[in-house]
């Protein structure tokens, strides 16, 4: 999850785009208390949209006061009142699935990136053993989800169902860990939200994974369009909203349906025209 599922601020109110942005405010500074402030440098706005699905499902409310910005104190932003749980897991969360990501990174780069990655392997390391002793079970969902999209990946045949099966699968698991009353739909949801990233990731890095002949089922897939590669984006965030609407949300509900009617859409939109995409990938 690196920067797609993000709200879209033209359709919020003053009020929900506070909240939105306070729970982002305390998320970076739950990652900066527990992993220093160079860490909170990775954060986006997709661990925002997990932690703030998290806490929907909780009847309880911490709240919100009126905090300062760690990087611009002169800035003042809303942050949670109380250490929430699912903000320190969700940091947990980002930095172990920030190690994960380095991992790929390392391995599919070449060159002079390669060594660029070698360099940073140290600090990556790190952040992945502290993690990995902060919450043992999210670093053991995603270090099988690692381990298999490197099989996934290694024995593609076509089918972009099954390769794209370990990172949602990954993110279902994560999204739904210990919330037993509403698990099974929340790892629905988070299924479909992981399938969601990892194509529109896909589509993203296409013109340079063709160019680096690194992996990417769009480039391996026999004459796939764009129509192809959006319809399915579009399928998927759909079945996500299925998903969602048969969860109990108990607060934040008007949020996340922006994040998924306009944000998803807007994310994908500007992916394809920044990229230029004609109709055959």
């Amino acid at each position: 999850m690196f920067g797609y599922v993000r709200a879209y601020k033209p359709e919020m109110t003053f009020s929900q785009y506070d909240i939105y942005k306070g729970i982002y405010c305390s998320l970076c500074k739950a990652i900066g208390k527990n992993y220093g402030l160079i860490a909170r440098l990775t954060l986006s706005y997709d661990f925002a949209f997990f932690a703030l699905v998290r806490m929907s499902v909780e009847e309880a409310c911490s709240g919100f006061k009126k905090s300062r910005c760690s990087f611009n104190p002169a800035k003042k932003c809303l942050e949670c009142n109380l250490d929430d749980r699912d903000l320190e897991y969700t940091a947990d969360v980002s930095m172990l699935m920030v190690y994960y990501k380095f991992l790929d990174n390392l391995q599919d780069s070449r060159g002079v990136k390669k060594l660029f990655f070698k360099l940073l392997s140290p600090y990556f390391n790190h952040i992945g053993k502290k993690g990995r002793k902060r919450n043992s079970e999210a670093d053991d969902i995603l270090n099988k989800m690692h381990l298999s999209q490197i099989d996934a990946e290694k024995n593609f045949n076509g089918n972009i169902d099954e390769v794209c099966h370990p990172s949602a699968d990954a993110l279902g698991k994560l999204l739904a860990l210990n919330k037993v009353s509403q698990q099974e739909v929340l790892y629905k949801f988070g299924y479909m939200i992981g399938r969601w990233v990892y194509l529109v990731d896909a589509l993203d890095d296409y013109e340079n994974d063709e160019k680096d002949n690194s992996f990417n089922p769009f480039v391996l897939k026999e004459n796939y369009t764009l129509d192809n590669a959006v319809a399915s984006l579009n399928l998927t965030a759909s079945e996500a909203v299925s998903a969602f609407e048969k969860l109990k949300i108990y607060k934040h509900k008007n949020i996340i349906l922006n994040i998924l009617y306009d944000g998803l859409h807007s994310s994908v939109k500007a992916v394809v025209e920044r990229k230029g995409y004609e109709k055959s990938l």
